[in-house]
């Protein structure tokens, strides 16, 4: 009686395990979720801490995040590796090679006081060294963002506190060239035009939170703006039309706009001020520059939806796309690189980790 009992307890057990595993296996074989006949989604990794910046150089991604500096090898199925300051707050990074990577670190801990220091490796990340240099002049200041020269790469920007400084020796030493060290003011961001190397757009927020957005060429100031969008609001992303140089997006709290003449003339894309949505991504399609994709972040503690808005005219309509089972989906970074007639998006949330969108058959 015994035995045919277990012979049929058995009988109902085994078929459910073998499915599960075999469910199991077909899961982690196949991560990619297809959402239509357009796009696909894949979860990365990195759930749960804040992702600062990515990076991508070849085929490695790195991650700037609030609990250490990570790789992942995109032609791998490993997962991200943290390779520096693990617990740590890494605010961006300059990688100048798979070996030599330069990346700041500034507190986010209220229990702890401790200053913001520049790392670099030289051997890929297996040692570190603190880099000693003068960024904030007498007083050490935090640097928030890096910016390399697309051509002249011993050239690094970096920005803090509304001040852009410029090194050419790898972080050792700084010289202010807009702005004034230990400016008493929130983070901001720079950005340097890819066809017009000379040409440096920064932006971020004033101490009263109001936005500011800056011109500068040949290191010199053509034009500030700090009315051109309502207040209080904040520049998040910046970014450059290869073909058409004089074409620039910027993402504001609350706001997309663009200028089609280097900034004589804007309009606006997308209006979400009530909302305070916070436009940190934007990338364009190398198929074809009139695709436009952006996405943004809510600042708040509860869970919200991965949405990538995307434009096939150059932000005159957009579409927005969801992707369901993304439970933190701010997106906090965004890089768009084309590979074939594919778009591969890679989106930076906080909370929810990295993931890899990919783009097809919009244009056709």
């Amino acid at each position: 009686m015994k035995k045919n009992l277990l012979s049929q307890l058995l009988s109902t057990i085994i078929p459910s395990l073998i499915f599960l595993i075999i469910f199991s296996c077909s899961e982690d074989s196949n991560p990619v979720r297809v959402i239509d006949d357009n796009f696909s989604i894949e979860f990365l990794g990195l759930e749960g801490p804040r992702i600062n910046n990515l990076i991508k150089k070849d085929d490695k991604l790195y991650a700037c995040a609030s609990n250490g500096f990570y790789v992942k090898d995109l032609k791998s199925k490993e997962k991200f590796k943290n390779i520096a300051l693990k617990g740590k707050n890494i605010e961006d990074a300059v990688v100048f090679s798979d070996q030599e990577i330069l990346i700041s670190y500034r507190n986010i801990d209220p229990k702890i006081n401790a200053s913001p220091q520049l790392w670099i490796t030289k051997d890929g990340g297996l040692t570190w060294q603190i880099l000693e240099n003068n960024f904030g002049g007498e007083e050490i200041e935090e640097l928030v963002d890096f910016e390399r020269h697309p051509t002249q790469e011993n050239i690094i920007y970096g920005f803090g506190r509304m001040v852009l400084a410029q090194s050419t020796d790898k972080g050792k030493t700084w010289i202010p060239i807009w702005g004034n060290w230990q400016s008493f003011a929130n983070f901001g961001k720079v950005f340097v035009n890819p066809v017009k190397p000379n040409e440096i757009w920064l932006g971020g927020q004033g101490a009263l939170e109001n936005g500011y957005l800056a011109h500068i060429k040949d290191e010199t100031l053509v034009n500030e703006w700090y009315d051109l969008v309502p207040n209080p609001t904040v520049v998040k992303k910046v970014i450059f039309d290869k073909l058409s140089p004089q074409t620039i997006y910027v993402g504001w709290e609350g706001e997309l706009s663009k200028s089609t003449d280097n900034g004589n003339t804007w309009e606006t894309l997308i209006e979400r001020h009530e909302e305070s949505h916070f436009f940190m991504g934007i990338g364009l399609s190398d198929q074809d520059p009139k695709l436009v994709y952006a996405s943004k972040w809510i600042k708040t503690p509860d869970k919200q939806d991965l949405e990538l808005y995307y434009s096939k005219d150059q932000g005159k309509t957009w579409t927005t796309k969801k992707f369901p089972g993304v439970d933190y989906g701010g997106v906090f970074d965004m890089i768009v690189v084309t590979e074939n007639e594919t778009d591969r998006i890679f989106v930076a949330l906080e909370k929810g980790g990295v993931y890899e969108i990919k783009a097809k058959g919009l244009l056709f």
